[in-house]
């Protein structure tokens, strides 16, 4: 029987401070400070952090996503920020979904974009910055 190379064992918000002074955020930052691989348990761990200024206090979610590793040789194979990049891609949605249902109540909820995360370097923080620009 086929069996895939990880499977999905879930998420979790760890930590969350979330200010909302009705002030408009300008930016978003996702990153992802630590990854680790648990031997005994042949599990790998994302620790995502993601940031707003939607207050005078910088917001922040910590989120933990742990995925089991049923093939080692691919794990292995993988780029550290390659690694990253293929798990975040996974837990994305599911963060966005949770980040928006938390702060929907403090109107304006907290919108991130749907974004190809697969190619991008998460050896420092991704920031989404706000544009005010007119577009005409």
């Amino acid at each position: 029987m086929l069996q895939p190379v990880y499977d999905f064992l879930g998420y979790c918000l760890n930590e969350i401070k979330y200010v909302n002074s009705q002030k408009e955020n300008t930016y978003i930052g996702i990153s992802i400070p630590r990854d680790f691989y648990n031997d005994e348990m042949k599990q790998y761990s994302l620790i995502i952090r993601v940031t707003t200024d939607c207050s005078e206090e910088e917001s922040y979610f910590i989120f933990q996503a742990i995925f089991k590793i049923n093939d080692y040789n691919w794990f292995s194979g993988l780029e550290p920020n390659e690694k990253r990049a293929v798990f975040f891609s996974f837990v994305f949605p599911f963060i966005r979904e949770k980040i928006l249902s938390i702060t929907s109540d403090s109107n304006p909820g907290l919108f991130i974009p749907t974004l190809d995360v697969r190619t991008i370097n998460f050896e420092k923080e991704l920031k989404l910055v706000k544009s005010f620009e007119n577009v005409k």
